[in-house]
């Protein structure tokens, strides 16, 4: 059994060590963004992975390839996979434009059998699971707000390496923090169906010396006329992750870093989860072995691809009507 990932930064090498944590006797196959065309240095490399060219790559046929090159290389690098024959999980965002997107499905509409997923593995958290199934039980009643923040500061990010030339930060690799922190966006969708924009707000402080959006404000509705907003930043100095429904039976309140969700009404607070000692990694593992089974099944995942898709576009259509403001 062969496997793949394209792209080397802390994704990619946090992808190989869970590969070989659920694939211990698989061959695994590592490609650099960077050096696609040529063989990657297997002195960067943990010892269980072997360095490979994009062509390497493509001819050894694995079960499945996961793409966590810069959002900007998305588009090549799977369609390439997919020409291939080979399934492809691609880490999110699909990719870093709306033309980027369209030129992806329409290459994924030639070739029928193609198996493309995308990761956004915040919907594997267990308090996302039981979150979903409150929502979708109708305990909550009528839902009339949502409000959705994340902030973290980005020189906090990855420690040890200086922000400024992470993906992140610059845009033509598809940084900024709509793209970034698109996770948002995804769970929304996610639990609410699709999401139409009618408000955008982007900036960017300065304080970073970045060429894109630090924060990102949007206002949205959806089919039910609730109301969703969304704030994003690289700029909390604490960590803060938080989605807050405001529904007849009360507001429901998941922190994301806390890892809790807590039910408030008139009278009482019931903590429907809460789990200190959880593991992070524990839902990019459910990830990939929800993939797998996929792949096993041949579940080509189109709704996954065009949710995924949509978000792209409504990014780019926040970024149109609200060019970045300089503070």
């Amino acid at each position: 059994m062969q496997l793949g990932v394209i792209g080397l930064g802390s994704i990619g090498l946090r992808h190989l060590a869970n590969l070989h944590l659920l694939f211990p006797d698989a061959t695994l196959l590592a490609v650099s963004a960077s050096a696609a065309a040529n063989a990657t240095s297997s002195n960067t490399l943990p010892d269980y992975v072997t360095a490979s060219s994009m062509l390497q790559l493509l001819s050894a046929q694995p079960e499945f390839v996961i793409v966590a090159s810069p959002a900007s290389l998305h588009q090549q690098h799977t369609e390439q996979l997919l020409a291939a024959g080979i399934a492809v999980l691609v880490e999110k965002p699909l990719s870093a434009t709306a033309e980027q997107t369209h030129q992806l499905l329409a290459t994924a509409q030639r070739f029928p059998n193609s198996i493309v997923d995308v990761g956004y593995c915040l919907r594997f958290l267990p308090a996302a699971q039981q979150l979903k199934a409150i929502v979708e039980a109708g305990h909550l009643g009528r839902i009339f707000s949502v409000i959705a923040q994340v902030g973290q500061y980005l020189p906090h990010w990855r420690p040890g390496k200086d922000y400024r030339y992470s993906v992140s930060a610059r845009q033509a690799l598809g940084g900024g923090a709509l793209l970034e922190l698109s996770h948002e966006l995804d769970y929304l969708q996610w639990l609410f169906g699709s999401l139409t924009l009618r408000y955008a707000r982007n900036r960017t402080s300065g304080l970073l010396e970045l060429d894109v959006e630090d924060i990102s404000e949007l206002f949205l509705t959806t089919a039910d006329h609730i109301s969703a907003f969304v704030h994003l930043d690289f700029l909390q100095q604490r960590a803060f992750r938080r989605c807050s429904i405001i529904a007849q039976h009360g507001r429901l309140e998941w922190d994301l870093v806390a890892n809790t969700l807590h039910l408030y009404q008139h009278d009482k607070e019931q903590v429907l989860y809460q789990d200190d000692s959880y593991d992070k990694n524990s839902m990019y593992l459910d990830m990939l072995k929800a993939f797998w089974q996929k792949v096993q099944q041949k579940n080509r995942c189109k709704a996954a691809l065009n949710s995924a898709a949509s978000l792209i576009k409504l990014i780019e259509q926040a970024k149109t009507i609200a060019p970045v403001e300089t503070l």
